[in-house]
């Protein structure tokens, strides 16, 4: 489902403070792991189920993640 947002989002680079799991392919994201979530550029707008991909991934596919 489309959203009015999804041109204002971008991937974000992180450091992982809890465990999380690839939105793409199931891996696990250890704690201290980097991994790129999805950020609204707007300082004012978040998004309460932002998904999380792994190194692996971002480094195959890019910023194609954010059409999956």
């Amino acid at each position: 489902m489309a959203s009015k947002y999804d041109p204002m989002k971008v991937l974000k680079k992180t450091k992982a403070r809890a465990g999380h799991v690839c939105h793409c392919c199931g891996t696990p994201i250890g704690k201290g792991d980097v991994y790129y979530c999805e950020h609204v550029v707007d300082k004012f707008l978040h998004s309460l189920r932002a998904k999380k991909f792994c190194a692996v991934c971002f480094a195959e596919r890019g910023d194609g993640l954010l059409r999956t």
